[in-house]
């Protein structure tokens, strides 16, 4: 949210942003505040200048004092118009919608008009800055209320918390009054000789020996010394100048990343409780020695890095190059009038405050960094996963593999209700021609009449994928490979328990498959976003961040593809038995009234239902318009649903005047464009991946099989900055690294690829080159 802007920008907002009672140019409040702080320690003031005429006229009339939260002028579309750059009417009435209840996808869609035709990106940005400014007015109350109680509030510190525009400003301010941050400085001035520091910092000659008396802190002059050293350090520390110096400095410095790995000792000595192997060190040997700038760490290096030290296996470190320490010192010799103290001060707050503190600001930034990185990767990768084609209209089989634990298998209809579910023992290592397990299965299937197998691609996939051909099983009914991470998880949660009570969590899982290729979007919706197996080191992301990015990506699919409101999960829509006829009848719902109606009405669809326009991205709000258009340009709403009707509408509306028409309609042009876009039903497959049939190679089924130079067909997984992973039936994911793309652009989630194992170290280190990608 922080943007750089010129001195008279920042004086006009924060103009705008305070009372005309009791505005304030900045430069006024800082050269206050500055001679204030001046005439308490005796600094030179550097900044002291003659009022100018422009600072007369906004002189304040209310004395600083009376300046509080409830008297601030607190304008959230002020602040967040110039903290995204947006007109402040727009910033307004985009809160309008927000305080209204309007969701992102809804005007995204149906109230572009208001908020100037912003794209659905661009929209969420604005979003997330509206919740920091939020989120900085409730932090600026905490801090102000956290100050009174700890009798650390003064006017002027008062006025600076209220005049700042961001938490970055807020904490730059806040940082060095928190209570436990200056415990050294704190002793010495409880000792009475703060008023010695102060003039020795200000160049006046003190005799140390002097100050030494009886009391043992006090016993000689190198504990004196020690005293004065930590008061000047926390002078200088919470000096707003200097606060501000090292911010600019901090962004010009080039500061460097090293790692390396923690010595045995150590290891033996500190992890013995702590020590999780859940990574072989081994997977960290090239962080081992690792020394790379700041500016050229990549996000997954970030969290290589940053797991490796969680693990107990790296220890991490910033190292600061001197050039920050000697600017710093430069400026502050220009602040206080003696050398020596300054210097002396300066290095002790260094070493004990301000190296920490760079030191935890830029892993802090790296880590957000890497985060957002990470959770850009996470939902692209998710949108390609939800965006899986439906297949509908299907009785659905759904089989989790095993071995000792059997197959499970988990029947469904069309809408996705539970038909049957039970476990069969198939002998997977040998054929049995009298194999009871595969006599039991043809007869669920045959009773059932399935029309399609999913089978998951778990551990025993390629030995079930054989023993139902070997059983002429999948002979005339089609097997499709159904990724199932999160399934078994799913299946042992509350809400699964809660679909399906006193049920076995294994068969969940299978019913779970079988409903994933039923209606992905509603089915996978369901796990922890950690769990689906896609995006990059989702595991160390915070959940809030994590889930924040689900919710968006669901929003922005089910925004571009709807919902069947009659296959719709419990995930996504609590439904009556029966189903529903008409869009109408969501209001049937309990706990929807008409404001959760009008924000997802048009999101849900009914594909068979009484009203055409029902199963459409049309909102019922304007229905009315939508049939006097038809009318309008001759045609049947009811044919809506035909294979003509696109063509037609496309015929009759390309010379059509958006304006007029949409004045003779009495509406706006926006709704009018998405009524002509939904009758030409245009379609989103290009949007959307397939399952696919087997793809692996059949001679290949096990790790002990490859070698360098095995050839081997499978698909994309899971995409990420350095590659992709490519499922090859044959245990966990290998890795296409970007340098064995041969020139060719990284494969798309679900593409069907053709690889060359080049490396196995270890069986769960398969390396693969890409060949190419299969139709």
């Amino acid at each position: 949210m922080e943007r750089i802007a010129t001195k008279r920008k920042l004086q006009q907002i924060e103009t705008e942003c305070v009372p005309k009672r009791t505005r304030v140019k900045k430069s006024a409040d800082t050269k206050k505040s500055t001679k204030k702080h001046s005439e308490k320690f005796k600094v030179k003031d550097v900044s002291k200048k003659k009022k100018t005429t422009d600072d007369e006229h906004f002189e304040e009339t209310v004395p600083d004092s009376q300046i509080s939260l409830e008297n601030k002028d607190w304008d959230e579309a002020k602040i967040l118009s110039y903290e995204e750059n947006v007109p402040q009417e727009l910033a307004e009435r985009f809160i309008k919608l927000l305080n209204e209840g309007c969701t992102l996808p809804f005007i995204a869609r149906y109230r572009k008009n208001v908020v100037d035709y912003l794209k659905p990106d661009r929209l969420q940005e604005l979003y997330e800055g509206y919740q920091k400014v939020t989120q900085f007015t409730k932090k600026v109350k905490s801090v102000i209320e956290t100050l009174k109680k700890s009798k650390k509030l003064t006017p002027e510190i008062e006025q600076s918390i209220l005049n700042a525009h961001n938490l970055s400003e807020l904490d730059l301010l806040y940082a060095p009054l928190k209570s436990n941050s200056l415990s050294l400085a704190e002793r010495a001035r409880s000792l009475g000789i703060e008023p010695f520091a102060v003039k020795a910092l200000n160049g006046e000659n003190i005799e140390l020996q002097k100050l030494c008396n009886g009391e043992e802190e006090m016993s000689t002059v190198e504990k004196v010394d020690s005293h004065i050293t930590h008061i000047v350090a926390d002078i200088i520390y919470k000096d707003s100048r200097v606060l501000m110096e090292m911010r600019s400095l901090k962004e010009q410095t080039r500061f460097i990343v090293q790692s390396s790995r923690k010595s045995s000792t150590k290891e033996k000595k500190d992890d013995n409780k702590k020590y999780d192997s859940k990574s072989d060190p081994e997977t960290y040997k090239i962080y081992f020695d690792w020394t790379c700038p700041v500016q050229f760490v990549k996000s997954y290096q970030t969290l290589a890095v940053n797991r490796g030290e969680d693990e107990k296996i790296l220890s991490v470190k910033i190292v600061i190059p001197d050039w920050f320490y000697n600017r710093l010192e430069r400026y502050c010799l220009t602040l206080w009038k003696s050398n020596y103290w300054v210097k002396k001060g300066l290095n002790d707050a260094y070493n004990r405050l301000i190296k920490p503190w760079l030191t935890r600001q830029v892993r802090s930034e790296l880590t957000a960094a890497a985060q957002k990185e990470a959770v850009k990767t996470f939902t692209a990768n998710l949108e390609k996963y939800l965006l899986t084609e439906p297949i509908k209209n299907r009785i659905i089989a759904g089989l989790d593999p095993g071995f000792k634990a059997g197959c499970k298998v988990g029947i469904i209809n069309a809408n996705g209700e539970k038909l049957d579910a039970c476990t069969v023992y198939p002998d997977l290592r040998r054929h049995n021609e009298n194999d009871l397990a595969a006599k039991q299965l043809k007869q669920i299937i045959t009773k059932h009449r399935v029309d399609l197998i999913g089978l998951g691609n778990g551990t025993a996939c390629r030995e079930t994928e054989t023993w139902l051909k070997n059983n002429q099983i999948s002979e005339n009914i089609p097997v499709i490979i159904v990724p199932e991470q999160g399934a078994s998880i799913y299946s042992v949660s509350k809400e699964a328990q809660k679909e399906h009570p006193d049920m076995d969590p294994n068969l969940i899982s299978a019913l779970s498959i079988a409903r994933r290729v039923l209606d992905p979007l509603g089915e996978l919706i369901k796990v922890e976003p950690k769990n689906l197996g896609v995006g990059l080191y989702q595991h160390d992301i915070p959940p809030k961040l994590l889930e924040s990015g689900l919710d968006a990506t669901v929003e922005k699919v089910v925004s571009l593809v709807g919902v069947d409101i009659n296959t719709a999960s419990q995930a996504m829509l609590r439904q009556d038995k029966g189903g529903f006829k008409s869009r109408a009848e969501i209001l049937k719902v309990g706990g929807i009234g008409k404001v959760t109606y009008q924000q997802c009405a048009g999101f849900l669809r009914v594909l068979t239902g009484a009203e055409p326009l029902d199963a459409t991205i049309i909102h019922p709000e304007s229905y009315d318009t939508a049939k006097r258009f038809a009318k309008k340009i001759n045609v049947n709403i009811k044919e809506l649903s035909q294979a003509h009707f696109p063509e037609l509408v496309e015929r009759k509306t390309i010379n059509i005047d958006l304006v007029a028409t949409s004045k003779d309609l009495d509406t706006d042009v926006s709704t009018l464009e998405l009524i002509i876009s939904a009758f030409k039903q245009k379609p989103y497959e290009d949007n959307v991946i397939s399952f696919c049939r087997p793809v692996y190679s059949v001679t290949i089924q096990t790790t002990e099989q490859i070698a360098n130079g095995t050839k081997l067909t499978g698909v994309v997984r899971n995409v990420v900055p350095f590659g992709c992973f490519v499922d090859c039936g044959v245990g966990d994911n290998g890795l296409i690294h970007r340098s064995n793309l041969c020139g060719k652009q990284t494969p798309k989630l679900g593409d069907r690829v053709s690889v060359t194992v080049v490396g196995t170290p270890k069986p769960k280190r398969l390396q693969l080159k890409l060949d190419e990608i299969l139709n």
